[in-house]
């Protein structure tokens, strides 16, 4: 993936958009970068669904008891945290597997079906790597 290192801001007078280079981080998945796109989010579901579920499963508890926005402020970073947190974990050890992956998805418009095979070398190098 080659992200666009760019960003769109509105220009006070005349209402005008133009692009904006906003340096290195924004090539970086997490809080201080940019958000991951929807091929990257496709491409880390199933990881992000084992290695978050804690997380994930104590923000449903809270959110199923409480309605309050405010109430599960801390649980919601916790998942942030462990999703960013394997985000970087990936960049650093699978990145040439997870960008095939995610550039097969995009080409496929989202279709996991259509890229098994890339899943599957970017799955099990992941675990090989972390485990």
């Amino acid at each position: 993936l080659d992200p666009n290192p760019c960003v769109a801001e509105r220009v006070a007078a005349g209402q005008q958009l133009r692009m904006v280079n906003v340096g290195g981080s924004v090539s970086e998945v997490g809080p201080s970068g940019r958000p991951p796109s929807s091929q990257e989010l496709y491409a880390a579901g199933r990881v992000i669904g084992y290695k978050c579920f804690d997380q994930n499963y104590d923000f449903m508890k809270c959110k199923a008891k409480d309605d309050n926005p405010t109430a599960c402020v801390s649980e919601g970073d916790a998942v942030h945290g462990c999703v960013y947190g394997l985000f970087k974990q990936i960049s650093s050890t699978t990145k040439k597997e997870f960008d095939a992956l995610a550039k097969c998805l995009d080409n496929e418009d989202l279709q996991p079906h259509m890229c098994k095979a890339k899943q599957a070398a970017f799955e099990s190098t992941f675990y090989a790597k972390t485990s």
